[in-house]
């Protein structure tokens, strides 16, 4: 939602599941610990963005992974063909 709609309260991003606010208040707090979203005090009203630049560096990292193994297990796979015949 925060990355389609950009600012939510928390009521806004717990409605669609229908869960009661302090559970949405502890899935946002893990949220802002691990820094992909940040709040914002309008008044009385809490308001939440997502930073989206950690997702970013776990992409990049995944796929710098993912390359490796995939290629380390091809190489695997025909080193054991080779010894097989």
């Amino acid at each position: 939602m925060l990355a389609e709609q950009g600012e939510c309260t928390a009521g806004e991003l717990g409605d669609p599941f229908g869960y009661a606010q302090p559970t949405i208040s502890k899935h946002i707090k893990v949220l802002e610990s691990a820094g992909l979203v940040v709040r914002r005090k309008q008044g009385r009203t809490q308001r939440f963005t997502l930073i989206s630049a950690p997702l970013d560096d776990a992409e990049a990292w995944i796929s710098r992974h993912r390359k490796f193994w995939t290629g380390t297990l091809d190489n695997l796979g025909q080193l054991l063909e080779e010894e097989g015949e």
